[in-house]
């Protein structure tokens, strides 16, 4: 699959490839933290999984409490200051609703993802698989970088 969004970076990059395993999800179930690659509306996309359900979540000034605490997520990034996307630094709380999941890209400033009503919670179904590995990056050190 070849990414197409800023959405993820720094994780994947606009134009990088990468392999997918579509079984994995029917084998395992979806964690906090983990990537995955989900179906859109006509096209795939990749978020990763920040709360499941039962999970309460929160946005404060660019920081995201989950379940009361607050995340570390040294893979993230903000190009943008607080207070210039007033609805995606602070949102919720919210809680997920049973088979669906809560998602944000890496680039938070950039990304439409579950902080957006338009977007919403993730139901299961939507996701397709696992993203594995990048294969062709137009930054050759990226290339056969893993994922996980």
């Amino acid at each position: 699959m070849e990414f197409r969004s800023s959405a993820m970076e720094t994780t994947l990059l606009k134009g990088d490839k990468f392999m997918i395993d579509r079984s994995y999800y029917r084998r395992h179930f979806c964690n906090r933290q983990d990537l995955v690659v989900m179906r859109r509306e006509d096209f795939l996309t990749v978020k990763r999984v920040i709360a499941v359900a039962g999970d309460s979540i929160e946005g404060r000034s660019q920081q995201i409490l989950l379940n009361g605490h607050l995340l570390d997520e040294p893979f993230i990034q903000h190009t943008m200051q607080v207070g210039t996307n007033p609805k995606q630094d602070t949102f919720g709380p919210i809680t997920v609703l049973p088979g669906r999941y809560f998602v944000m890209g890496d680039n938070r400033d950039l990304s439409l993802d579950s902080r957006s009503p338009e977007f919403g919670q993730v139901d299961g179904d939507a996701i397709v698989g696992r993203p594995l590995y990048i294969y062709l990056s137009q930054s050759w050190s990226r290339n056969g970088r893993r994922l996980y």
